[in-house]
């Protein structure tokens, strides 16, 4: 293995891969960084540029523990302090930070912490992404819902006392066009006051058209901002296009959406980067749309159908706790989201330290939430908290949380 993996850098990630992956990394692809013809192109911005260029210059070696101490005594963080909070030399201190990090939630958010579910659509996705569980080449039971199917499951997701839903396809236009995507989002609004897309990324009028139809907010995950290693991991479909996912959430600002969610896919590449990665593009956007509410998530890898090698290889439980940390002292306003990647024992810890929104009651499968579904589809990755909504809900309560379902008024 250590032969074809070579040429891969570093923190190339030997769970995610077979002998047929490998095979497929030898064949000829297209450009990554050329876009594709209708995908709007956003010359006149250079967030991106700006991005890949702080990333590549960071260097967390060089920083020292006085470093992180001169982070943490600091009102308002720097883009220096928040590399410093990212370095291998913040470990150390990490407790402190925590103790910071809560002291900075309670201060914007008090106790509350915000609960959502997820709703899978659509698993039928054109994309090849190694390392995913829908992946176009990956052998599982695929699955759409229909509208009648669609409001039944959100009748019962409804029914739970949620009040705020996300809504989630695989990767593929011709499948889960725009519009099927606007017709959902249609039907949530009976259901549901807040409402997120976590789809393929659409030009800025498509957007426009979401927001219209009642969308709310839009989180694309980057998985990687090393545009090396994204060409390794994305070998076909829309989503090797790697400027075009990049720009994304400032296509869906520029389309009307409120807000806009942030992702590195953690053990994909080297997760101080890709931390620092994101929190810069975010950073960015904030300064440049005001108005904009920004969100983070902090995924680590999962085992998917058909591969349960995959993990998230250096990113234990320390280092995610040093990244969620580090986002909310450097922006401390945003939104701080822990998936059901992770066991009910992290999540409780983090949204009692930084995090400041829960999943609850997840399947990652189609037609999960009623029974009567039946061509249901097979799921993007294993959960590890499979607790429901009560349980949840309880179980913040006892740790002095206060669950909110929604604080949205609209008028």
């Amino acid at each position: 293995m250590a032969e074809n993996t070579a040429n891969h850098g570093d923190h190339f990630n030997e769970s995610i891969v077979n002998e047929v992956i490998l095979e497929d990394m030898k064949k000829n692809r297209i450009d990554h960084m050329k876009y594709l013809p209708g995908m709007e192109t956003m010359e006149e911005s250079n967030v991106m540029e700006q991005v890949i260029e702080a990333m590549n210059a960071y260097d967390y070696d060089q920083y020292t523990e006085q470093d992180v101490r001169r982070a943490l005594e600091h009102d308002n963080r720097t883009i220096e302090d928040f590399q410093a909070l990212l370095s291998p030399a913040a470990l150390p201190l990490l407790e402190e930070i925590a103790q910071a990090a809560r002291v900075e939630t309670r201060k914007h958010f008090g106790n509350s912490v915000y609960m959502f579910t997820p709703i899978y659509i659509a698993n039928y996705c054109e994309n090849y992404c190694i390392y995913c569980g829908f992946n176009c080449h990956n052998k599982i039971k695929r699955a759409q819902l229909n509208e009648s199917e669609i409001e039944k499951e959100m009748q019962a997701i409804a029914e739970t006392g949620l009040q705020e839903i996300l809504i989630l396809t695989g990767e593929s236009r011709n499948k889960s066009t725009v519009e099927y995507i606007g017709n959902a989002c249609k039907i949530a609004r009976k259901y549901f006051k807040v409402i997120g897309l976590e789809i393929y990324p659409v030009n800025s009028d498509e957007y426009a058209y979401l927001h219209a139809c009642g969308a709310d907010y839009v989180t694309v995950f980057q998985e990687t901002y090393n545009s090396d290693k994204y060409e390794t991991l994305h070998l076909a479909g829309h989503k090797r296009i790697y400027p075009y996912r990049v720009n994304a959430q400032e296509r869906a600002i520029r389309g009307g959406m409120r807000g806009v969610g942030f992702g590195a896919l953690l053990g994909l590449d080297d997760f101080r980067k890709d931390a620092f990665a994101t929190g810069y593009h975010a950073y960015l956007l904030q300064r440049k749309y005001p108005h904009a509410e920004i969100a983070f998530s902090c995924p680590r890898l999962r085992p998917i159908i058909n591969n349960d090698r995959i993990n998230p290889m250096d990113v234990h439980e320390k280092q995610l706790l040093q990244v969620v940390c580090a986002y909310r002292l450097f922006m401390p306003f945003a939104s701080i989201t822990v998936s059901t990647r992770e066991c009910a024992r992290v999540r409780d810890n983090l949204v009692g330290i930084a995090a400041t929104k829960i999943s609850a009651g997840v399947s990652t499968g189609i037609g999960s939430h009623v029974d009567d579904i039946e061509d249901k589809g097979d799921d993007q990755f294993e959960i590890s908290d499979g607790r429901n909504v009560e349980e949840v809900y309880n179980a913040l309560l006892s740790n002095n949380l206060q669950p909110v379902m929604s604080d949205y008024i609209y008028v």
